[in-house]
């Protein structure tokens, strides 16, 4: 198992970071300026660079330095696992003398991730430095634990049109019908006395609203009196089609 977490985490750290689901929305916010020329002289654009930097150099600096922590043991084990000439039982043995360092550096680094991520800024970096967001959640959503806080840091994300707004809409329902909470944005499918259901739902005075917001049709349009009659068992939890 750690065998395949650390060959993981070397072939992932040669790839480009995984993209969540982009909108042309994104573009979207840029609308405004789009219509005027890019700036071409020398001081707009350096002060450009030098906010940039002065913004978010030390957190990506940061970001690459853990990554190559991580980077950096694996490549320590695995070509030392991976040889044919070990002795019996010693690729085992160096997985389990090497467990704690693995899971201690690879844990404060999805925590430090974690805290990088805050539900009143991020939408900032993300729209700023939208790839350098992306590498954040990456590590940061290796936990579980994680799931709350990193979905309140997305949702001014998706309401800013960055991301798919459906698609977390379904994300953040799924979450919170698993865990015994009204849903958002009313996708997620209960059951209730043996009928599909959305059961509990936040604030359902401005949920349509709220759906809208997403890309999302409204309740009444969603939830027809077909799919109110399907039939379910209790144990059933479904998330509204994407199509």
């Amino acid at each position: 198992m750690l065998f395949a977490a650390l060959a993981a985490s070397l072939i992932l750290q040669d790839q480009p970071a995984p993209e969540l689901i982009e909108t042309d929305a994104a573009d979207a916010l840029d609308a405004p300026q789009a219509e005027l020329p890019p700036p071409t002289d020398a001081p707009t654009l350096t002060a450009r660079i030098d906010g940039q930097w002065a913004a978010y150099g030390e957190l990506a600096a940061q970001l690459a330095a853990r990554q190559a922590r991580e980077r950096f043991l694996a490549e320590l084990i695995l070509p030392v696992i991976a040889r044919s000439d070990l002795d019996d039982g010693a690729q085992g043995e160096i997985l389990r003398d090497t467990r704690d360092t693995v899971e201690a550096v690879e844990t404060d680094n999805t925590g430090w991730a974690r805290r990088q991520i805050d539900p009143e800024s991020f939408v900032i970096l993300y729209t700023e430095q939208p790839r350098l967001a992306r590498q954040l959640l990456r590590l940061a959503e290796r936990d579980d634990a994680n799931e709350a806080p990193i979905l309140a840091a997305l949702e001014p994300v998706a309401l800013a049109g960055l991301i798919e707004g459906p698609e977390f809409a379904r994300r953040i329902d799924a979450f919170r019908v698993a865990n015994d909470h009204p849903q958002r944005y009313g996708t997620a499918d209960t059951c209730l006395n043996g009928q599909t259901n959305p059961g509990p739902i936040e604030d359902q005075a401005t949920l349509d609203e709220r759906r809208q917001a997403l890309g999302l049709p409204i309740m009444a349009e969603a939830w027809t009196a077909e799919r109110l009659a399907v039939s379910c068992e209790v144990t059933e939890t479904a998330v509204e089609d994407a199509n």
